[in-house]
């Protein structure tokens, strides 16, 4: 189901969005389209998902933690006495948190009020012309926010293809199925991003390229992407067989992995195998 959030998550990657502040770890930070709090700001999950709970306990945490940052940064560059925080997601029934700065001169009774009480629809629209100073200082505060260190997290992953094009339809066509998004080219081939590292394409040279990647030889076995939900598992494999992709396991559990360990096995064009994978994190 699309809805506005999907639109102004689409705009943000698209890098068409006025009011986008910052890329976070978890999603997109913006401004709100309607300024009655001068501030008022949203955090959108990317990739989009129907409420919080959907995300897997990890992923939960760095969204809720993006939150907090945001929420610190607009007060800091509003002067704001507190900040408010709400999710509802009722009438846009996809997850995203809202982040209201609160003043001491507000009028009465909204000052004790939640801000919901205030006539959104006469608020003042965002406009960059007039709140493009604060946006700008709120994307500062962004920045200077201590993030939590990355020690011992994958950085990014090249893998060597036989035919770069046609590998190129392949990925293009899944990567952001699997949650990663097309960033801009480096000079060896296309990269993607996740959400705490990043995946590139290179050709392999002349002589080797009609080669089969072989895992059982030195080298990559296997990549394994993780999935939301085992719900997700399924729908991935539907989707790969209606696209005739060869699959090399159709969706199992493999509990002698972990518990609850649910996955489906396909390869890319070269034999290299992938893995889409749900496990149900310990709380």
């Amino acid at each position: 189901m699309a809805t506005a959030i999907h639109t102004m998550v689409e705009a943000c990657r698209a890098g068409t969005e006025p009011a986008l502040i910052a890329r976070l770890p978890s999603g997109w930070a913006i401004m709100g389209q309607r300024q009655v709090l001068r501030g008022y700001s949203l955090l959108l999950p990317d990739p989009v998902v129907p409420h919080l709970n959907s995300l897997e306990p990890r992923v939960r945490d760095r969204f809720l933690i993006d939150l907090g940052r945001l929420g610190q940064a607009v007060q800091v560059a509003t002067g704001a006495l507190r900040v408010n925080y709400a999710i509802f997601g009722n009438l846009e029934p996809a997850l995203h948190a809202h982040v209201h700065p609160r003043y001491a001169d507000e009028p009465e009774p909204f000052r004790t009020n939640n801000p919901w009480s205030y006539d959104w629809s006469r608020g003042p629209q965002f406009d960059p012309n007039v709140h493009g100073e604060l946006l700008a200082g709120i994307r500062a505060q962004l920045a200077a926010t201590p993030r939590q260190p990355r020690r011992g997290r994958v950085h990014h992953l090249d893998i060597t293809v036989s035919c770069l094009s046609r590998s190129l339809e392949f990925y293009g066509r899944w990567l952001p199925r699997l949650g990663l998004r097309r960033i801009e080219d480096c000079e060896e081939g296309p990269l993607w991003r996740g959400e705490t590292w990043e995946l590139g394409l290179q050709e392999a040279r002349l002589g080797v390229a009609t080669q089969r990647h072989d895992r059982q030889a030195v080298g990559l076995h296997h990549l394994a992407f993780r999935a939301p939900s085992a719900a997700d598992v399924i729908a991935l494999h539907e989707e790969l067989v209606t696209a005739r992709e060869v699959i090399l396991d159709a969706p199992a559990l493999y509990e002698r992995y972990a518990p609850g360990y649910f996955a489906v096995f396909f390869a890319d064009p070269d034999g290299i195998k992938l893995e889409y994978v749900y496990t149900p994190d310990a709380e």
